[in-house]
């Protein structure tokens, strides 16, 4: 079959701005200063409708002195208006008092109409009504002079209850207004003075259905279908799933490249009449995070189906116009927000033969083609997995229930419901509880992590959401009367098992399995920050420091050779950029991966070229740093060792260049980028070496890195220890570290003989440690050491680095050579750690070693791959007690070892 595409983009037809009418408009608006306006039914300056929000007589001449209002003072009052010909008539007002801030004015303010009434409502507990004819046109915003205002949430709701418009407001680049700028906050469109900013383009927020007929006379032998959809897609072929993945297509920088996925579907196709169904969602469209990649445009279709049957013939399906197209259930789907859907508008068998298409039903159009290359998608899908069932259901308020699953998840929750048509069931999803049991929906900023099902009336209904996914341990349900059987459904992207470990401190247990729950979820398409909150990003730098980690729990092979590919343009500090130089060498390291860097090495070796220009000097003084240290709150707590951390960073992916380069074959680039790191490194000696083995401060990250690193002169590296044992006790005897500082807490005390303080620090539940987080329920790591403040999630996998260290310390099984096919052996037993066993499943085969201490004495056994080799190393103390050597080559096979009871001492 051929791999040119001849599927033509298609998208359906939506009615323009000055078609809405009569619709809902919600806004969040901010007064910062004297008032502000919102308009709608705006269709040029002399025609408009409003809500004028202005200071009222008394806030203006209340004394400085006097800062808050007494209880029967107006601060504003809402003037509701219509503009026609250029004449502006008050129509009806509302008088808010003195609940709102001194410091700002936060007003929810919505609009509609009903039963030939305006209905304005602010707050929720502010109303008037008003006697007014439709309005049509788009929306609008307002300030005068002297007049400052930030607004936010906007949403625009037809009259059938589909969601027309929404904008947080994110991105300078999709405002879709005429003036205005992004608040420093993030989010909100800040006006202020003599401004008007008017929406002049909206893109669709919907969520369409395509469907195309076609008959065959005969099943095909061979089926290819190959889809990409800008918006996320479920596909259907003659009424059922034609996989289980979801939330795709994959999530890329689209300007330069678009995965499609191709499917075998040869087993859905029949003889006659067949039905393909293709359902879009928004996914990462324009309100997705600034600084995510995502769709700046109306959603669209592609997809093309290549078919070979037993005569020799073949036919080809394509998306063209002849393909139909209807609205959707779903009101309103948002990745962050939730989705809505009613179930009363279901096209019952649409996706199926058979079906007869009525009024709804219109042709799709033709879509301008997006400028990003087609590529295929061979990264692992995204799946739904096993489902969990609450543990516990908490009864806060009356109509209320609130499921705790046990476990924090990324996914959404599956109903059963039996009920009226009509009624409604609302899903809030949330990390936390309060102390009466309801949700704490804090860690989700502004994400409303809301789904919303509304019945049909059958008999029993099931409902899970399509084009959305949150991050929740707990859900809250109000669901009236209404009959319920709920279920969590984890989701993340199907990566196969890789690595066991277990040992017998069963904190250190939960720890393991609280850092794998972590990275599985945010490993959606991107390996994402967080998994809960308005955010979800491609995070280079939470993904450096974890990525050893996930090879070793996961096959991650293929995974991140897609990551690669997103991330290789990417030109910032090493502490974020450095990225697209160690990965293909963890690559290389991990599974002999020698086409991953040989292909990358041209951008590894400019990406160092660029640094080199950028920094002469060879300090690196910009950056994150060792992110996220346990502080006191607030965004310049968050970095720490800014200048050293980047500094060594530069000087270790400068000496994977070199490395690399050698591997290669390129001989005078090794001799370049190896004397390019000596420079690196005697420059970090000159500017952060204080002697007496102390870096910097001495604080543990400055400790950590440089030996972390082999930055350390062999003559001073004892003493650098000692100095980072000490800084541990001056710090009580816990962590004060950042994601590098803490990928690396374990490896080096481990390596210099402290293999104890790092149990220690490891198992400790004072704050701050991950015991703490354990101790107050944790399943996931936190995003601060601390519990809550101002940039908290509790499913950060940034700090799960170090769970490398529990393979190759604890354990103590590494790769000698790239790929495992020489192993090396050396576990670190703690005094007070009874027991270890780790596995790793290599292209060779499964390595496993495993430790216990008995009575008779510390028992050790080992299984080795064939075609392998092995070197056991033993702990000194141990050995000599025992008069047996340290180091034993070992040949494939399982080895078992008993050294007496006294080498443990």
């Amino acid at each position: 079959m051929s791999d040119a595409w001849l599927a033509e983009w298609i998208t359906r037809q939506t009615s323009a701005i000055d078609e809405w009418t009569s619709y809902q408009a919600e806004v969040v608006i901010e007064v910062a200063t004297g008032g502000a306006s919102f308009l709608f039914g705006y269709q040029n300056e002399n025609d408009h409708c409003g809500i004028e929000i202005r200071e009222s007589e008394q806030q203006k001449t209340r004394h400085p002195e006097h800062t808050q209002a007494s209880s029967d003072e107006n601060l504003f009052v809402a003037y509701i208006f219509r503009t026609e010909e250029g004449a502006k008539h008050v129509i009806g007002s509302i008088k808010l008092p003195s609940f709102l801030s001194k410091e700002f004015t936060k007003i929810s303010l919505k609009v509609c109409t009903e039963n030939g009434e305006w209905k304005v409502t602010i707050n929720e507990q502010f109303f008037c009504s008003c006697q007014a004819t439709e309005y049509h046109g788009t929306v609008g915003f307002r300030t005068e002079e002297g007049q400052k205002a930030v607004f936010r949430d906007l949403k625009i709701t037809g009259n059938d209850g589909r969601v027309l418009y929404s904008n947080r407001f994110y991105d300078p680049l999709t405002t879709h207004c005429t003036a205005g700028t992004i608040h420093a906050s993030g989010n909100g469109l800040m006006l202020e003075g003599d401004m008007l900013s008017v929406c002049e383009e909206a893109f669709p927020v919907d969520s369409p259905l395509f469907r195309k007929t076609f008959h065959m006379p005969t099943p095909p032998i061979e089926a290819r279908l190959r889809i990409y959809s800008i918006g996320w897609y479920e596909l259907l072929i003659n009424g059922k799933r034609a996989d289980r993945r979801v939330l795709a297509p994959a999530n890329t920088p689209y300007h330069r490249r678009m995965l499609y996925d191709t499917y075998d579907v040869t087993p859905l196709l029949q003889e006659g009449e067949n039905v393909l169904g293709v359902w879009l969602g928004n996914g990462y469209h324009f309100n997705y995070s600034r600084w995510g990649w995502k769709w700046n445009r109306d959603k669209a279709l592609l997809l093309q189906l290549d078919l070979r049957f037993e005569d020799g013939s073949t036919h080809t399906i394509i998306t063209d116009e002849s393909w139909s197209s209807a609205a959707s259930p779903i009101l309103v789907n948002d990745i962050y927000d939730g989705e809505s859907y009613d179930a009363r508008l279901q096209h019952n068998g649409w996706d199926c033969p058979g079906f007869i298409e009525d009024k709804n039903w219109t042709g799709a159009v033709a879509a301008k083609a997006p400028k990003g290359e087609l590529k295929e998608n061979k990264q692992p899908p995204i799946l739904p997995f096993e489902s969990l069932q609450p543990i516990a259901v908490f009864h806060p308020r009356p109509g209320v229930n609130v499921y705790d699953f046990g476990q924090n998840i990324a996914g959404w929750v599956r109903i059963r419901v039996k009920g009226r048509a009509g009624h409604e069931i609302r899903l809030r999803y949330s990390e936390l509880l309060d102390g009466q049991g309801n949700i704490d929906s804090w860690t989700n900023r502004n994400a409303k992590a809301t789904d919303t099902y509304i019945l049909r009336g059958d008999a029993e209904e099931c409902y899970e959401p399509r084009f959305t996914y949150h991050g929740f341990r707990y859900v809250e349900v109000c669901a009236g009367s209404s009959w319920i059987y709920i279920q969590a459904v984890p989701i993340h992207a199907a990566v196969e098992l890789a690595g066991t470990f277990e040992c017998s401190d069963e904190l250190l247990n939960q720890l393991y399995s609280n850092i794998r729950w972590s990275y599985l979820n945010n490993l959606v398409s991107i390996p994402t920050d967080c998994c809960q909150r308005d955010e979800r990003t491609p995070c280079l730098m939470d993904s450096a420091v974890v990525e050893e980690s996930g090879m070793h729990h996961f096959d991650m092979q293929s995974y991140y050779h897609k990551w690669l590919e997103d991330i290789e343009d990417s030109q910032t500090n090493p502490d974020w950029s450095g990225d697209k130089v160690s990965l293909p060498w963890h690559l290389y390291q991990h599974y002999n991966d020698l086409d991953v860097l040989g292909r990358s090495y041209p951008s590894m070796k400019a990406y160092i070229d660029h640094l080199h220009e950028k920094w002469p000097e060879h300090e690196v003084k910009e950056g994150f740093g060792d992110w996220c240290p346990p502080n006191e709150d607030g965004w310049e707590n968050y970095f720490h060792e800014v200048e050293l951390v980047n500094t060594s960073v530069y000087y270790k992916i400068t000496s994977i260049v070199a490395e690399s380069a050698a591997i290669l074959g390129k001989p005078a680039d090794h001799e370049y980028y190896s004397q390019l790191a000596d420079d690196i490194n005697r420059t970090f000696q000159r500017r952060f070496y204080a002697g007496d083995g102390i870096y910097a401060g001495g604080s543990q990250t400055a400790q950590l890195l440089p030996l972390a690193y082999g930055m350390v002169p062999v003559k001073q590296r004892a003493s650098a220890a000692e100095r980072l044992v000490q800084t541990i006790a001056e710090k009580g005897g816990h962590l004060h570290t950042g994601i590098y500082g803490t990928r690396y807490l374990l490896d080096v005390l481990a390596d210099y003989g402290y293999i104890d303080i790092a149990y220690e620090l490891l198992t400790t539940k004072e704050y701050p440690g991950f015991g703490y987080q354990i101790e107050r329920g944790a399943t996931t790591l936190w995003e601060q050491w601390s519990e809550k403040g101002g940039m908290h999630s509790h499913d950060h996998a940034m700090f799960g680095g170090i769970s490398v260290s529990f393979y190759t310390r604890l354990a103590g099984i590494r790769a000698d050579s790239p790929g495992y096919e020489k192993i090396w052996i050396e576990p670190c037993i703690p005094s007070r750690l009874d027991e270890v066993s780790a596995s790793i499943r290599t292209a060779h085969g499964t390595i496993a070693a495993a430790w216990k201490k008995g009575q008779t004495g510390l028992h050790i056994e080992v299984e080795i791959p064939e075609n392998t080799s092995a070197t056991l190393v033993m702990p000194s103390a141990i050995v000599i007690a025992a008069k047996l050597p340290r180091v034993q080559e070992l040949k494939p096979g399982r080895h078992s070892f008993t050294f007496p009871v006294g080498t443990m001492r």
